[in-house]
């Protein structure tokens, strides 16, 4: 996987992340964690520094930023650019670290976008389903996430988001009135060797461990994409 260039279809990399000292950030964090009635666990979990994956279940738009509230450092994230036009949240986004990609931009693209994140130590969040859940379970994974882990040699710690469907839900607005999100790190996942046998069984573990955090059931079939809206 190469490292992206601005000349890239469907991308548009932020050149700046505001960092876990910066003024904005410092007053931005606060106001969305009393919106979320935010709750972390586990965050011991996180690294302070380098480069990590945070293989995170999805149901909701918003689970990026719960996590990027949960979370002390910047963390990156990749979004669909549209969100930036949602009124209220949307224009602060890329201030949490979201990396807008245009709908129809290939996975290899966001692939190399996120390898070259993580080559330069960033905290990077992904969604292993692939989409949003509208069911609350657990679906199965996709490749993507061991892919990367392996290619990369980076830790995945999994992280479950609870609560959030409520905040902004599916084919919704986000709610006003927020709602009460529980952010849960587990024990990181060192990456597996790049083989096809390795990379299933951490795929694996990984939806068992969500489905854990989660407190929910696993479901064999993907979720449908775009959550089925």
């Amino acid at each position: 996987m190469s490292a992206p260039t601005h000349a890239d279809p469907g991308l548009e990399v932020p050149p700046i992340v505001f960092g876990a000292r910066s003024v904005l950030r410092h007053s931005l964090r606060p106001v969305l964690a009393l919106w979320l009635r935010l709750k972390v666990e586990g965050l011991e979990h996180v690294p302070g520094d380098g480069p990590v994956l945070l293989a995170a279940t999805h149901q909701s738009h918003a689970d990026s930023v719960a996590i990027g509230v949960a979370v002390p450092r910047p963390v990156r994230f990749l979004g669909d650019a549209r969100l930036l036009a949602w009124s209220g949240i949307g224009p602060l986004l890329p201030r949490l670290g979201m990396v807008p990609l245009r709908r129809g931009a290939g996975d290899a693209d966001a692939l190399g976008v996120l390898s070259h994140l993580l080559e330069e130590g960033e905290a990077v969040t992904v969604y292993p389903e692939g989409s949003r859940s509208r069911d609350g379970r657990v679906h199965r994974l996709r490749s993507g996430v061991a892919r990367l882990a392996a290619a990369t040699g980076t830790p995945v710690v999994p992280t479950a988001v609870a609560g959030i469907y409520d905040v902004w839900p599916i084919g919704s607005r986000p709610r006003l009135r927020g709602g009460r999100v529980t952010v849960r790190f587990g024990t990181p996942m060192a990456p597996p060797e790049d083989r096809p046998r390795d990379r299933r069984e951490f795929t694996l573990d990984l939806q068992h461990r969500l489905a854990g955090l989660a407190g929910v059931e696993t479901a064999e079939d993907f979720s449908p994409i775009g959550g089925g809206a």
